[in-house]
């Protein structure tokens, strides 16, 4: 027990002495997390909408490269708040935005999925009848080493 005790304070001291760079760095890439509340018995229709738009979105600057990847993450419990949504850059920089990519995105957008600016408006105006916006962060991931 003894023993026990000793390497527990040997642990504790070790990582009061941890030191960025050395023993963990953080990701060159960073990822945007937004955190949000679908009422209940809500949650499909919300998803199927977010297929026809958001991830639309993604997948055009994703083929593009403008970010490495993006998740939708959802909670089976009821429990709110119960979707995740995170897009992945290559780092900070990648993340500033420009009218260069906004317009090659755009561009994308029309040959892809024509013109139909009036469903996607209805469907977006529809997300603020059933969804609350909780949170957004931009985190990065810890590498130890």
């Amino acid at each position: 027990m003894k023993n026990l005790f000793g390497v527990f304070v040997l642990l504790i001291a070790s990582a009061a002495n941890a030191e960025i760079y050395e023993d963990y760095e953080p990701s060159e890439q960073h990822s945007q997390l937004t955190v949000i509340s679908v009422q209940p018995n809500y949650l499909d229709d919300y998803l199927v909408n977010l297929k026809r738009t958001w991830v639309r979105g993604m997948e055009i600057q994703k083929d593009l490269g403008y970010i490495v990847d993006y998740g939708v993450w959802t909670s089976a419990s009821a429990n709110s708040p119960n979707v995740w949504l995170t897009i992945t850059y290559e780092n900070m920089g990648a993340m500033q935005p420009s009218k260069s990519r906004a317009d090659a995105v755009e561009a994308e957008w029309e040959k892809r999925y024509g013109d139909d600016d009036e469903v996607m408006e209805k469907i977006s105006k529809s997300y603020e009848e059933i969804r609350t916006m909780v949170d957004s962060q931009i985190i990065n991931k810890v590498v130890f080493k």
